[in-house]
């Protein structure tokens, strides 16, 4: 008995401890870009303040943004606006007919900051589905990607990572949408070890359970 409460406290110690479930407030800045076509690369850098791209009667502007976590979770969906802030960009659709289907559309989001995030960009691929009628009466549909990016900053004992993904949405004509996300905010990278030791506490308890059974028997 004495064993097992000593295994569980393995377990429980591993399982809370500080840096594995816990996750300080942080600050999320850069920007985001994007580009129509299969093989486009969406710019590293901001070209302009605002800039926007447009296939047929679809328009999309980019954005920057500057978001805190609350109880470690952020939600990346401002309004759309001139300039955009605060979201990941917006789409504004007009009635000019033209069909959209299986046209492909690339967001790049870059991240400038906290100051330990090397920058660099993650490029989500979606396709935007639907068609614009002539009667002005269609929208368009934008299906990405959903896939959770896990994303890790550093190496060894020191890093962390994050967890972000994209919502997909709708337009109709006439009509602007912001793109929003969110992020799952940093954790501390669970070293192998911790790992192994966690493991060897659960084996420990399981052997234990056996013994009691069969002695039980």
């Amino acid at each position: 008995m004495r064993a097992a409460i000593a295994a569980l406290g393995v377990v429980s110690a591993l399982a809370f401890a500080p840096g594995i479930a816990g996750a300080a407030e942080t600050t999320f800045s850069g920007f985001t870009d994007g580009c129509f076509g299969v093989a486009c690369i969406p710019p590293a850098t901001p070209i302009t303040a605002t800039q926007s791209i447009t296939t047929g009667g679809l328009t999309y502007s980019n954005s920057t943004f500057s978001v805190t976590t609350a109880a470690g979770f952020l939600s990346l969906g401002g309004s759309p606006g001139s300039p955009n802030v605060d979201n990941l960009g917006s789409f504004s659709l007009s009635g000019t007919p033209f069909s959209y289907n299986g046209t492909k559309f690339n967001m790049g989001i870059t991240f400038t900051g906290p100051a330990f995030i090397v920058p660099g960009q993650i490029v989500i691929t979606g396709s935007a589905l639907g068609t614009v009628t002539s009667t002005d009466n269609g929208g368009v549909f934008v299906d990405f990607d959903n896939t959770l990016q896990r994303i890790t900053v550093g190496e060894g004992p020191s890093a962390k990572q994050f967890d972000f993904w994209i919502n997909d949405f709708s337009v109709t004509p006439g009509r602007t949408v912001g793109v929003t996300g969110s992020i799952l905010a940093f954790t501390a990278v669970p070293e192998p070890d911790t790992y192994a030791m966690m493991l060897a506490g659960l084996g420990l308890m399981g052997f234990i359970a056996r013994r009691r059974k069969q002695k039980t028997a």
